[in-house]
């Protein structure tokens, strides 16, 4: 279904997406090198998706798709945890030790269960 969208208007799902995730991932993480770094890296990763995925015959509509919605489940499943990440944030600005401060098992579960649905759904919605 979303693999018969122009190519151009998938270009923009994925960077919405992205820009999606950056802003939020960025306010909940407020350092400047995280700021700058996550969207370079996922932009990388994100090209080396697309190489990839044209290696192995897949076509980049749907190559596209992925990536939207592995950033668009990556970005819900963390919302649990932003405000841990401020408090390591918090912590770490002071000199406490922060090796001590987890994510509650529920949250590790809730991210993997939002970034699998959400992969399937986009799965589904490109046959």
């Amino acid at each position: 279904m979303l693999t018969s969208i122009p190519l151009g208007w998938l270009w923009l799902l994925a960077a919405a997406a992205l820009a999606l995730s950056s802003l939020l991932l960025g306010s909940w993480i407020p350092l400047r090198k995280f700021r700058i770094a996550y969207p370079v890296v996922m932009t990388a990763g994100g090209a080396l998706l697309v190489a990839v995925c044209r290696w192995n015959d897949i076509g980049l509509s749907g190559a596209l798709v992925m990536y939207a919605c592995a950033h668009i489940g990556l970005t819900l499943g963390l919302l649990p945890q932003r405000t841990l990440f401020r408090e390591i944030l918090d912590r770490w600005r002071r000199g406490e030790p922060t090796h001590h401060l987890k994510a509650p098992p529920r949250h590790q579960l809730f991210l993997a269960a939002s970034v699998v649905t959400v992969l399937l759904a986009g799965f589904a919605l490109t046959r």
